[in-house]
């Protein structure tokens, strides 16, 4: 029997989040415990070959195996630049800047 590991699988979207535990055997890469998660039957807008991963914040390819504590965060594609958003935020009044800048 293969030893086992516990890895998290998350994903959210604006109105809801989901993390899932897992338990996997060593050696499974991190696009294997996306399909192994019920993540795809929740939310069919994620295309399970294509989606960007990530581990703590770092983005990371589908092939890497995951360790055991990893949280395997499913990340949604922009719709628009974070940095042209904010300037069409301001340029429209309607972000506060920060004090003392």
């Amino acid at each position: 029997m293969a030893e086992l590991i516990g890895v998290q699988v998350a994903y959210a979207r604006p109105d809801v989040q989901l993390v899932e535990a897992l338990s996997v055997p060593v050696g499974t890469r991190a696009r294997a415990a996306l399909r192994l998660s019920c993540l795809a039957t929740r939310f069919p807008e994620i295309d399970l070959e294509r989606c960007a991963l990530g581990i703590h914040g770092q983005e990371i390819n589908g092939e890497r195996e995951l360790q055991a504590g990893d949280r395997l965060e499913v990340y949604r594609p922009l719709h628009k630049d974070p940095r042209e958003a904010r300037r069409e935020a301001v340029a429209q009044g309607t972000v506060l800047g920060r004090p003392g800048r």
